[in-house]
């Protein structure tokens, strides 16, 4: 029996659920411990000018606060990645989607996500970093058809909760004032693109779902 190709496309969609499920979650070359000299935008802790480190994490708590150990390039380049991912999956949302609020949803999603990737990236230009790109593409996983609603609202809910956790834990810990006014500007957009996929119906028990294949 002959295998089924995918197709490209659908291999692209796929693969922006698969970034979704794991772009919260620190890349193992993101980390960055407290002192490394590898990294030109952490510093000692302790240091007077140490505008672009973290605070250091407790002794023996890296596991249950990991974003203490991560240094403000890595949140950066990660956060222009994930913008980058948002982006493209609201322009799926306002393709795809069956129903006017989904399309809705999408085209602020495209707006806001768009706006806050140019600020991350004006910032790092100023510290001439790059962010990796988007370069798999894995096969599709979102239904097509009527389905596709309740599965692509449930996804970006759970992404859009664990993105908030994210930005409100890093505000706590980065000294950079430029870097922490621009997440700042960024939560409420975010907390308002949930707070709208909550209301698509059969969004809240995907995301549920979502949530759990990714704990």
């Amino acid at each position: 029996m002959k295998r089924k190709l995918l197709s490209p496309k659908a291999c692209i969609v796929t693969f922006l659920l698969f970034a979704c499920s794991t772009a919260w979650a620190q890349a193992k070359g993101d980390i960055v411990k407290p002192g490394k000299n590898t990294d030109p935008m952490v510093v000692n802790p302790g240091k007077a000018n140490d505008g672009m480190a973290v605070k250091p994490s407790h002794p023996n708590n890296d596991i249950k606060h990991p974003m203490a150990i991560m240094s403000d390039t890595a949140f950066l380049n990660k956060n222009i990645r994930d913008n980058q991912v948002e982006i493209t999956l609201s322009a799926l949302g306002q393709e795809k989607g069956t129903s006017a609020a989904v399309k809705r949803v999408a085209a602020i999603m495209k707006t806001d996500h768009t706006a806050i990737l140019n600020d991350l990236l004006s910032i790092q230009k100023k510290h001439g970093k790059a962010a990796d790109g988007l370069d798999k593409m894995p096969p599709d996983a979102l239904p097509a058809g009527d389905n596709f609603d309740q599965a692509w609202a449930g996804q970006m809910l759970a992404m859009h909760e664990a993105k908030i956790a994210e930005l409100e834990t890093f505000i706590g810990l980065t000294k950079d004032a430029e870097l922490k006014a621009a997440v700042m500007k960024a939560i409420p957009k975010i907390k308002k693109h949930r707070d709208l996929l909550a209301e698509i119906p059969g969004a809240k028990e995907k995301s549920k779902a979502a949530r759990t294949r990714t704990i």
